[in-house]
């Protein structure tokens, strides 16, 4: 194996690709929308780069960032659209 573009499929295994990015600033639900759409597209392209993946893992704040707002504006609610 000389790179993550050469990772074999075993038989059950599991490919996990974990990211790592600069946590955002997320105050309005603009910034939150901006922030989902970013994260779409690294698992696209995660994806497309790497076709034997099974699982992209993210950083815990990667989607409101560390953000103490209580805004419902920007809160996710269990019957979200």
């Amino acid at each position: 194996m000389t790179g993550p573009g050469d990772l074999d499929e075993t038989p059950n295994g599991l490919v996990i690709d974990l990211v790592q990015l600069q946590l955002p600033v997320v105050e309005t639900k603009d910034d939150l929308a901006r922030q989902t759409a970013e994260i779409v597209a690294m698992v696209g392209k995660a994806r497309r780069s790497m076709p034997t993946m099974d699982l992209v893992v993210f950083p815990e704040y990667a989607l409101h960032g560390l953000s103490t707002s209580t805004d419902p504006a920007i809160m996710c609610r269990l019957d979200g659209p």
